[in-house]
């Protein structure tokens, strides 16, 4: 089964990415207003009225602050968890059909889907587990560490969107408050490169054959920097990878037959928010 993968934003100023898989048109998060997120999906051709589903991770502004404007244009059943569906509930459309997500699996359309708890400063956050065919992606961003939950969902995965936040030093030498800094680098804050790292490198003698990274910071983060530090991780597998940027739309991806097909990996500045 052949499936699109497209990033229209990853990182602390908004979170939005699409899965094409035939009929079935999933975004997970909707951290961009309606203005900005309509033309983006416009761009791989799909309509906002296309979206059989919306699944959002937890209720932080940058991963739903489109909902209230973006669901009435859709026709799109709205997923999450019981702690972010009560994060979420005075922004949410009151005629939006509503599902909470717990440990069962469900299908959307052609997409077996299974939430998977992560350890994040929300109120029940969750990464994604989508199984399309031969292909399995893991949407994990906004985890503070890798639990055995997350760390076996990488191992079963073909495709991975996963948290390479800061660099360590980068954030200790920054210009964060001191408060800041500690919450990041809790284990309810965000993955460092070292941490993704050490991930991917536990992936070794599996099917994991694509990794996007994702949410890097744009102040205690430098793209060059992790991606040196997962390839020294993947050194050797075969795994492509590409890292996404602030502000930016990429890559686009294809994923059909087993074969990875090369979309646009590059980074598009992303429109202004509305």
């Amino acid at each position: 089964m052949s499936f699109s993968l497209s990033i229209l934003a990853s990182g602390s100023h908004g979170n939005a990415l699409l899965v094409n898989a035939g009929d079935t048109k999933i975004l997970i998060d909707c951290g961009l207003g309606v203005r900005t997120i309509s033309p983006l999906l416009q761009s791989v051709g799909v309509q906002l009225k296309d979206l059989k589903a919306i699944l959002i991770t937890h209720e932080h502004t940058d991963h739903m602050r489109g909902l209230e404007r973006v669901l009435p244009h859709t026709r799109a059943a709205l997923y999450a968890t019981d702690g972010t569906l009560a994060g979420i509930e005075d922004v949410v459309p009151s005629r939006t059909i509503q599902y909470a997500v717990g440990e069962e699996a469900f299908e959307i359309g052609q997409v077996v889907v299974q939430a998977i708890p992560v350890p994040h400063d929300a109120n029940e956050p969750c990464g994604y587990h989508l199984t399309m065919g031969e292909h399995r992606l893991l949407v994990a961003t906004d985890l503070g560490e890798v639990t055995p939950e997350i760390g076996e969902a990488l191992k079963n995965s073909t495709v991975a969107v996963f948290e390479s936040n800061h660099d360590e030093g980068m954030l200790a030498n920054g210009s964060y408050p001191e408060i800041l800094k500690r919450r990041i680098r809790s284990n309810t804050g965000h993955l460092s490169n070292r941490q993704c790292a050490t991930a991917l490198r536990a992936c070794q003698d599996t099917e994991l054959s694509t990794v996007i990274l994702a949410h890097l910071s744009d102040e205690n983060n430098d793209p060059k920097v992790a991606r040196v530090s997962a390839e020294a991780a993947i050194n050797g597998r075969g795994c492509e990878l590409h890292v996404t940027r602030q502000g930016a739309t990429g890559p686009y991806l294809k994923f059909s037959s087993n074969i990875n097909i090369k979309g646009l990996p590059t980074c598009e500045p992303l429109p202004l928010f509305p």
